[in-house]
């Protein structure tokens, strides 16, 4: 009934309320987003395996906020990115400087010059997403690396997946579909995100996430994560720069801010296992650092991963719970290669 519930107010959402959401004044986006996301919290089950993931990040670090607050204020940014999705094909150019500000792009403007290509880096911290109509609209060539949204109907086909929910996922893949960027699959070959990069644009794509052929163990705060080592590999094949990027919103504000970090300096080692390792900790450690400042922009994303992790290649944590039906690497892999292809 839950489930029913929240397939329901999405189709909602995503159809007739798309055409009233997506010409809201900004300065009320804020205030749907917080009742919206009051009442998808309340309909939720999922507020105990928040705390947990929440308590497991920590460790014993201290909370920026008290825990229900932070749970609280993670299904509000979530809903307030979600409303943002529907505003997508309204972007234009001379939109942009109202609804976010891009700092540091001088970082990214001397990686372009040196003719490698540019690697933004970022984590699904936040309104990630962001950084393609902000980089599109200010005439970057500007390519994604990611899943499109009806892959993930396919991933969860045995759990999650309902024919309302089909249509939502269809429906925002046709959104973003109106960005001003190249999407390329994360599950299917990546000749076109090391060819884009040889062409000198600019590629974004996300450290944590769950596509990938080789991977390297890393701390994140209190625990231990897996993380592909994709993003090492292209820099490594093209000479791009890493640009170590995060997108956020201040509290009390309905604007975004991108900001463009100066690249990771990778280290040289003869063993090419321990390279991935240095220098995707080095990564971790800043982008661990944002989400000490501000977790309520990480947890909706956490409770995702700890939901897929019965079918991800690598679990994105080591001390997540035993799962029935946990799928050998092989089988994930294969899963998510069949998923990945049908889109």
């Amino acid at each position: 009934m839950l489930l029913l519930a929240k397939d329901v107010g999405g189709l909602g959402l995503y159809y007739p309320g798309q055409a009233l959401l997506s010409r809201l004044p900004r300065p009320l986006l804020r205030q749907a987003a917080r009742l919206g996301g009051d009442v998808v919290r309340a309909l939720s089950a999922d507020m105990d395996e928040a705390l947990a993931e929440l308590e497991s990040l920590f460790g014993d670090r201290p909370l920026p906020q008290p825990a229900k607050e932070i749970v609280r204020d993670a299904w509000r940014i979530n809903m307030f990115n979600e409303l943002e999705v529907l505003r997508y094909p309204h972007y234009t150019p001379e939109d942009m400087d109202a609804v976010c500000e891009v700092v540091g792009l001088e970082h990214l403007d001397a990686a372009l010059a040196k003719g490698k290509g540019a690697l933004i880096l970022i984590g699904h911290l936040g309104a990630n997403q962001m950084i393609m109509p902000a980089l599109g609209h200010k005439g970057y060539a500007m390519n994604q690396l990611s899943a499109p949204p009806p892959v993930w109907a396919e991933i969860l086909k045995e759990t999650r997946t309902t024919p309302l929910w089909r249509k939502v996922l269809a429906r925002r893949w046709e959104l973003e579909q109106r960005l001003p960027v190249q999407h390329i699959n994360v599950f299917k070959f990546l000749r076109p995100a090391y060819d884009c990069l040889i062409r000198n644009e600019v590629l974004g794509l996300a450290f944590d996430g769950g596509g990938g052929r080789r991977w390297t163990q890393v701390d994140f705060m209190a625990r231990r994560s897996n993380l592909s080592t994709q993003p090492l590999q292209l820099a490594a094949k093209t000479g791009a720069a890493i640009l170590p990027t995060r997108v956020c919103r201040q509290a009390g504000t309905h604007r975004h801010q991108v900001v463009i970090h100066p690249p990771l300096q990778l280290e040289s080692h003869a063993d090419r296992a321990v390279g991935f390792q240095v220098n995707m900790q080095a990564y971790t450690d800043i982008f661990a650092k944002w989400v000490e400042e501000n977790p309520a922009e990480y947890l909706y994303f956490l409770l995702l991963r700890r939901r897929v992790r019965a079918s991800d290649v690598m679990p994105f944590f080591e001390d997540y719970p035993a799962l029935p039906g946990q799928m050998s690497e092989q089988d994930a892999r294969e899963h998510l290669r069949r998923a990945g292809a049908s889109h």
